[in-house]
């Protein structure tokens, strides 16, 4: 059994002389399996998933550990679902300043599920839901944390994703895309003060982290430029990146922001952030960047988290292009690259390619 927690730690801390961690994200192709109760295919059929990432010799990013992160709320704050078919939830959230709700849901296909209606629609909504971001707070749970550790032992160092950061929450968390953008333009004075809530409860999750044995920090934003254009990157994620990062690396944290699909436009955004690394930056033939260009917007300032185009694993694309691709970003970040799939491996991913790419790593690292 390998030890990767002792290489992932070195990696954050600028010590692996150029090694690199392979770090693959396969639970999502796992459990699409799982949910269409296919077996796995042979050598693997019947492993559970940390079996999987043993027999594969990699390290997975283990964002499991959120369970260790207890949300708090005031007792003013109640929420309930009712079923409304076999695929549809109604959710509500009653506090003292009215009523929000949601409906949600489930794929057919895995187990994913989508907003039919948001829970912001509205300023009386957004009031509403400035009270309940008002009145929480976080607690870290050394029990918690050790239930993961049990399962996944060495294979990686335990990690957690923030909250999304201000604008990116009203997009993905509360309004939707669309409502949204008319909210910033219709209510400007109402979202500034919300945004003003969500720092206050964003500041109190630090402390939380602060009080945890957390040793880096991912900002889990799904940051991505047909969204979020840099006039909206600037004026709203800019400045809360750089309060995050202050009181973060204050307390000896690493951190690094999710930022897939078309990346581009924000990319010369990237040392001015504060990050010590960016996840899942998306390469051709996938995304909108090529390598070269990642590496010149980070430098030798910002690490790299993944880096490998998440469609080179599906056998529609020759396996040389994977190896072309994986000895490439080695090449430009080795030492400080954590490699993984930007994003995730698809359904339709060959899961041998993970076994592929690790024979590469095994390679480089034996030759630091």
């Amino acid at each position: 059994m390998k030890n990767h927690i002792d290489l992932n730690r070195a990696i954050i801390r600028g010590q692996s002389g150029g090694k690199v961690l392979w770090q693959p994200r396969i639970i999502c192709w796992y459990d699409d399996r799982k949910f269409r109760n296919e077996p796995l295919p042979a050598p693997y059929t019947g492993m559970s998933i940390r079996e999987l990432y043993e027999a594969l010799g990699c390290s997975n990013r283990i964002y499991d550990y959120n369970y260790a992160v207890k949300l708090i709320e005031d007792p003013s704050i109640k929420r309930y679902s009712k079923p409304i078919d076999e695929l549809r939830t109604h959710h509500f959230i009653e506090t003292p300043e009215g009523t929000i709700d949601a409906i949600t849901r489930r794929n057919t296909s895995n187990y994913g599920e989508y907003f039919e209606k948001w829970w912001v629609e509205n300023q009386k909504d957004m009031e509403v839901q400035m009270y309940i971001e008002a009145n929480q707070d976080y607690e870290f749970s050394q029990e918690n944390y050790d239930e993961i550790y049990k399962i996944w032992g060495e294979n990686g160092l335990g990690s957690i994703y923030f909250p999304r950061v201000s604008v990116q929450s009203l997009f993905n968390d509360t309004m939707g895309v669309e409502n949204g953008i008319y909210a910033l333009m219709d209510m400007p004075d109402v979202c500034e003060e919300y945004f003003k809530v969500k720092r206050a409860n964003h500041d109190r999750f630090i402390k939380m982290i602060q009080s945890s044995c957390f040793e880096w920090i991912n900002f889990g934003d799904n940051v991505h430029c047909a969204t979020l254009p840099p006039y909206l990157f600037e004026k709203y994620v800019l400045p809360e990146y750089q309060h995050r990062n202050e009181l973060l690396h204050a307390s000896g944290h690493y951190t690094f922001a999710h930022w897939d699909g078309d990346t581009k436009a924000i990319l010369p955004y990237a040392k001015e952030t504060g990050l010590d690394a960016i996840e899942a930056v998306t390469p051709k033939p996938q995304g909108d960047v090529t390598l070269e260009e990642v590496k010149a917007a980070f430098g030798d300032q910002v690490g790299l988290v993944d880096g490998i185009a998440a469609v080179l694993f599906d056998e529609t694309y020759p396996i040389e292009m994977l190896k072309e691709q994986t000895e490439r970003v080695i090449d430009l970040f080795a030492g400080k690259l954590i490699l993984g799939i930007s994003d995730e491996m698809s359904s339709t991913g060959n899961i041998d390619r993970i076994k592929y790419v690790g024979e590469i790593v095994d390679r480089h690292n034996a030759s630091c």
